[in-house]
């Protein structure tokens, strides 16, 4: 998995470096980054192909957290991924990170620093989905359409059987200890319930809704909140 995580981000590092040479000459005036979407998910709600139908329905890359977590904790990919950005925007990123940590109550640990500055990077990249890893809190809400999915307990345990081809007691175990895991991690970093509806602008409970229908929610929802 490391290894396909690193072609990924190889990959989109290029993209990134072509994109630049086009657009360096036209960049004038504030940085002003693009809208954004996020999406947090419970395990077996079924939130990751709901991402990437969203990623393919606007064009725009998925980051899942596995690949954000790749690049914030691999010093080597931080850099490139960092200094892909032109001096300009990495400053404004920079700028960007210092008020944040000034004026919210986060943890100052050197981890979160790498996080959010990878987070800020992909954001400043251009409009992309990011999944998981706390980009709600981090991104500014007013470029940001965020979103949770969620499910009842026995459509998750099935979902989660069927996916990691567990017995149902495993399943179970997965469950409770991922949700666990991630309500920690949002307590930790940002000081934040990872279940307060006021994090997100849309919760989708997926008891009803399948990867077509949830995702064509989030696209309408992205294109009515910032008008595209």
């Amino acid at each position: 998995m490391a290894r396909n995580i690193d072609i990924i981000v190889e990959e989109q590092v290029k993209r990134w470096l072509l994109e630049q040479q086009d657009l360096r000459n036209a960049q004038e005036g504030e940085f002003a980054p693009a809208p954004l979407i996020s999406l947090s998910n419970q395990i077996g709600s079924n939130g990751h192909p709901v991402a990437h139908k969203v990623g393919e329905l606007l064009g725009i890359p998925v980051h899942d957290r596995e690949i954000v977590e790749h690049i914030a904790t691999s010093a080597k990919v931080h850099v490139e991924v960092v200094e892909s950005l032109d001096q300009r925007a990495q400053g404004r990123v920079d700028d960007y990170l210092t008020n944040l940590f000034r004026d919210r109550n986060f943890d100052q640990g050197d981890y979160l620093r790498a996080l959010t500055r990878t987070i800020a990077a992909l954001w400043a990249h251009g409009t992309c989905v990011l999944v998981g890893r706390g980009a709600p809190h981090i991104v500014w809400r007013k470029k940001l359409l965020s979103v949770r999915t969620v499910a009842p307990f026995p459509q998750r345990l099935r979902r989660v059987e069927d996916v990691y081809k567990l017995d149902k007691g495993a399943a179970e175990k997965l469950i409770h200890r991922t949700d666990a895991e991630r309500a920690a991690f949002i307590r930790k970093y940002f000081a934040a319930d990872i279940d307060d509806p006021l994090s997100y602008d849309l919760v989708l409970n997926m008891a009803g809704l399948d990867t077509a229908r949830a995702s064509r929610i989030i696209v309408e929802a992205f294109r009515q909140k910032f008008e595209q």
